[in-house]
């Protein structure tokens, strides 16, 4: 009787956190437009995943581009574009772009170098099926630092759903199943945490946040908040990487962006990848 008990309050929220989540894709509180993240079916077939796939790694971004030049740092293209096609190619109304990876990646190598001998906390809000984590990852990799990336979203990491990707085809599948290939990198220096991050990441105890990428709910009251948990954590120097700072797009982004930079001391880098994907930069002055 006591173990029916668990089961059903355990399945009460699970299903809760579901439809949190599904909230969240859907635009409910004003973040990201749907990746359709949460579906019962496969969407397509993998040879669509495949072409969309093509034409992304077809686009030119000379903005990035520049700024990788600039950071004396680039990843692995072949690397990089294998990771997106399992976890940025996806059916969705926009175009795909996945630039962010180049330039979290980029600004993580050019940081690490500054600070060889530091232990790096690493906050990531919206992990969704852990793209950005993996290319911070790789950062840490590829300059032999220490530290740990803490990586938060509603979406549960040992759960198994369809993922609106190419693997889908094959069935639903967990998030850790689904980034196997990348275990080794995930276990020395990913951790997954499921949960609303503005309940998550008040509960964490961090010295310091050498870099934080926000990417959660897009407006202003989540990034806010999101940023009240971790103000006062950073040093001269630090980062906090927006996504989506697009005002026509979402202008509640902006707006908390542009608040905490002039409030709380942080210069501004902002990169123009498209007319869709805008990127903010900032550094602890």
């Amino acid at each position: 009787m006591l173990i029916e008990t668990v089961m059903r309050n355990a399945g009460r929220l699970f299903i809760q956190c579901i439809n949190r989540a599904r909230q969240k894709l859907h635009g409910i509180t004003r973040g990201k437009q749907s990746n359709s993240v949460l579906i019962e079916n496969p969407l397509a077939e993998a040879s669509e995943y495949y072409r969309l796939w093509n034409k992304a790694r077809e686009c030119s971004y000379p903005t990035v581009d520049h700024y990788e030049r600039d950071c004396k740092a680039a990843i692995e293209t072949a690397w990089f574009h294998q990771l997106a096609l399992l976890t940025q190619v996806v059916i969705k109304r926009s175009d795909l772009c996945y630039q962010h990876g180049r330039l979290l990646y980029a600004t993580l190598v050019q940081y690490a170098r500054k600070h060889v001998r530091d232990h790096l906390n690493i906050v990531e809000t919206g992990t969704a099926r852990g793209f950005s984590a993996l290319c911070l990852a790789k950062a840490m990799h590829d300059t032999r630092t220490t530290g740990k990336i803490s990586t938060f979203d509603l979406l549960p990491h040992d759960v198994k759903m369809f993922w609106n990707c190419v693997r889908d085809a094959d069935g639903p599948r967990t998030r850790a199943n689904l980034l196997q290939d990348y275990s080794a990198l995930i276990n020395r220096y990913v951790v997954f945490y499921q949960g609303d991050t503005k309940e998550e990441l008040a509960k964490m105890t961090f010295p310091r946040v050498n870099l934080a990428f926000f990417d959660s709910v897009h407006s202003h009251e989540h990034v806010m908040t999101e940023f009240s948990s971790i103000n006062g954590l950073q040093e001269t120097g630090d980062i906090i990487f927006f996504d989506d700072y697009t005002p026509e797009l979402y202008p509640g982004v902006v707006k908390a962006a542009d608040e905490i930079c002039s409030t709380y001391g942080y210069g501004k880098k902002i990169v123009i990848a498209s007319s869709q994907r805008r990127y903010l930069i900032a550094e602890k002055q």
